[in-house]
């Protein structure tokens, strides 16, 4: 009897748990439902549910409320739709994701600035779970003009956002600030994700022996996105590009050690046009933004930069450009933005920083959407040639030394990190994480008007990477012919804008007849105020909702050249 009695208890539990395997439960955690869309989605890992249910499965049982499904399911699958139905008859498409789910509840309406008291709650397909209340606002400039829109989140310790927490997402560091980035106006939600990545391996930090938790850039995982109970669809939860990230040196008894601007408009300095005074009053000066240190504003160390890049003579300026500015960043970042023929990235969109008082400033990248191929707005941009400078690099692209050591790290980089199929396989890992998970049927779900989708763009970046790789392969084999191409390139159309000072409406017209591609008006804080794309020859730009002051309009045209423009709006 001894030797029965395991085998009648084994039999008894096998019959049980076959009698109730067609009832899938699914911990609460894991489910999220759009009841507006029919949706329900469900990132509890499917291994571990088909090892717990095996056989036929009829019905799943969701926050204590039976679903049937409209056909048996064996094996329940990542990413494939299943047709459900409750006890009400109503019917709802289930996916099964791997990705992490977010979901905010606020009754506060989201803005701009400031910050709105929200809840936050995060699962992973592991059960790892968080919830915390939140400060939740919307994030980026133009994007914000966007259906899908990006988020800023602060992680608090209570309800009112007396005292922030930190809290570490995906291997990510650990802190209070995070992004969300919407990617609306990226084909395939790719190529700020993978651009960071192969920013990455392209260059590394001239002090990260000092610093090895420092990261030159902005790391970032997939997520998906309810807010409010709405399905949202794919987001990117990334790090902040701060003092904190780049592991600069802190602001310590008065002494400025490292520091950190951003480009955030086209100005008189972003575009290297000339060198206007600077107010320490203000966080804005020519264009960039001054990040840190946060503790005062002191424009002295990075203005001395700019007037060295655009007064010094010659002579001492190619005896000391390597001591004001780390070269092999600098040889990086044009080779980087070449590549991806970010035009938008030559002078605004990227970070100047310093690690200590002694060493020398850097670039590093941000908003890197409008790349390979596609233009800031999300359409496509089927140019492939073409140098992209600025006025730091036509000086650099003189210095024969420079130039040499520009060809030299092209040539090794093509060996490797900068081939066809490396830069392709970036897309494609991510192409492929988000498509098995049926991500871009569940995004289309939820954006049914976004016409910038493009599910067969991966085809077109390589086409037009291909193409792009060619043409950059003859302009490096020659550095002669690179400063010709510079030349040619940034070359600034010379458009005519009046009145100025205006009331009501501008006119613009290039005086080279090409077609304007984008009119985009910021004020002198470097805030973006109005875009328009794709506008006539003659362009009649409606500036009556803008209050009497100084603003700057920048012309982007098709044939790839720009310029920017100070214009006064007085009414009185």
């Amino acid at each position: 009897m001894k030797t029965i009695i395991p085998i009648i208890i084994s039999s008894f539990l096998a019959y049980h748990l076959h009698a109730q395997n067609d009832v899938i439960a699914i911990d609460d955690i894991h489910i999220y439902v759009d009841t507006e869309k029919s949706l329900v989605l469900i990132n509890k890992d499917t291994d571990t549910l088909n090892t717990l249910y095996t056989g036929e499965k009829n019905q799943i049982e969701l926050a204590g409320q039976l679903y049937a499904f409209t056909s048996i399911i064996s094996e329940l699958e990542i990413g494939k739709a299943y047709e459900i139905t409750n006890t009400a008859n109503e019917n709802f498409v289930l996916y099964f994701t791997q990705l992490p789910i977010v979901h905010i509840l606020t009754s506060n309406t989201i803005v701009d600035e400031p910050r709105v008291a929200a809840q936050f709650t995060w699962c992973e397909s592991n059960s790892n779970h968080v919830e915390s209340a939140i400060g939740i606002e919307y994030s980026g400039g133009w994007t914000q003009t966007l259906p899908k829109k990006s988020f800023r989140i602060e992680f608090w310790e209570n309800e009112v956002g007396s005292k922030t927490k930190n809290i570490s997402f995906l291997g990510m560091r650990k802190d209070d600030d995070w992004n969300l980035q919407a990617m609306y106006n990226e084909p395939l939600r790719l190529r700020g994700k993978a651009n960071f990545e192969l920013w990455r391996q392209i260059d590394t930090l001239h002090y990260q022996m000092e610093e090895p938790e420092a990261v030159n850039g902005v790391r970032q995982e997939y997520v998906e996105l309810f807010l409010n109970n709405s399905y949202r669809g794919v987001y990117a939860i990334g790090e902040r590009p701060d003092r904190k990230q780049f592991k600069l040196k802190k602001y310590k008894d008065r002494e400025i050690r490292g520091e950190l601007y951003k480009g955030v408009n086209w100005g008189e300095i972003t575009t290297y046009a000339s060198l206007p005074s600077y107010d320490n009053d203000s966080e804005f000066w020519g264009g960039m933004e001054y990040k840190y240190p946060d503790e005062i504003v002191e424009w002295n160390n990075i203005y001395a930069f700019f007037d060295f890049i655009l007064q010094e003579d010659s002579l001492d300026f190619y005896d000391q450009y390597a001591e004001k500015f780390d070269i092999d960043n600098a040889i990086n970042y044009f080779i980087f933005m070449n590549l991806l023929r970010a035009y938008d990235n030559t002078g605004k969109n990227l970070f100047i920083a310093k690690y200590d008082a002694d060493d020398p400033y850097f670039y590093i990248p941000w908003d890197l959407d409008g790349t390979f191929g596609i233009w800031w707005n999300g359409t496509k941009e089927s140019n492939t040639k073409g140098i992209l400078t600025n006025g730091f690099y036509e000086r650099l692209l003189q210095d024969e030394d420079f130039t040499e050591r520009l060809v030299s790290r092209w040539n090794s980089l093509r060996k490797g990190v900068l081939t066809l199929d490396n830069i392709m396989e970036g897309f494609k890992v991510h192409f492929d994480y988000l498509n098995s998970n049926a991500v871009y049927d569940r995004e289309v779900m939820a954006w049914q008007s976004n016409d910038l989708f493009d599910f067969k763009n991966l085809d077109y970046t390589s086409t037009w990477l291909n193409d792009r790789l060619n043409y950059l392969d003859n302009a490096f084999e020659n550095p002669e012919s690179l400063k010709q191409l510079e030349e040619e390139e940034v070359e600034q159309v010379e458009t005519i804008v009046y009145p100025n000072p205006a009331t009501n409406q501008l006119k613009i017209v290039p005086s080279d007849n090409a077609a304007i591609r984008r009119i985009q008006i910021s004020n002198s804080l470097g805030q973006v105020l109005q875009v328009y794309a794709e506008t006539d020859l003659t362009a009649d730009i409606d500036i009556s909702n803008l209050a009497d002051g100084i603003y700057f309009i920048d012309i982007a045209t098709t044939d790839g050249k720009r310029t920017t423009k100070e214009i006064i709006v007085k009414r009185k």
